[in-house]
Formats: structure tokens, C-alpha cells, sequence
């Protein structure tokens, strides 16, 4: 599931499948961040901006989207 976060992040934000790592700092901005919720969404994965908003890096967003589902 992490490759395909990968991928969805760095469609949020517009970035080229492949080019977002883990351990990479989210440099996002809030179209970003409500385009990833979308995608996100798409999944039948829900979660806040809040909470996006205080991930710092790639590893964060995992952190966050695996605690959801547990």
C-alpha cells in the first residue's frame, strides 16, 4: 500500500510517478493537500486536512493513514 501513497502524494502534487520517497519532506501546498483527501477519498479512505496538515514528511502521511485503518 506505501507505493501506492507514494504515488497518490506525488499526484497531489503534480510531481511525476516515482518521484515522492520515503523519508521525503512534504513540501505541499493546501490544493495539495485537499487533491491527495480526494484521491484519497476515491479509495474509500477518509482523513482531516488537520491531520495532513501536521504531517511533516512522506513517513508522517503513512504513520497517519495506518493508524486509521488499525
Amino acid at each position: 500500500m506505501s507505493k501506492e501513497i507514494l504515488d497518490l502524494i506525488a499526484e497531489a502534487k503534480e510531481a511525476e510517478e516515482g518521484s515522492v520517497n520515503l523519508g521525503d519532506q512534504l513540501d505541499w501546498d493546501s490544493i495539495a493537500v485537499v487533491t491527495f483527501m480526494a484521491l484519497l477519498s476515491e479509495r474509500d479512505i477518509s482523513v482531516s486536512a488537520d491531520g495532513l496538515n501536521k504531517c511533516a514528511t512522506v513517513d508522517d502521511v503513512l504513520a497517519l493513514l495506518a493508524a486509521k485503518s488499525a
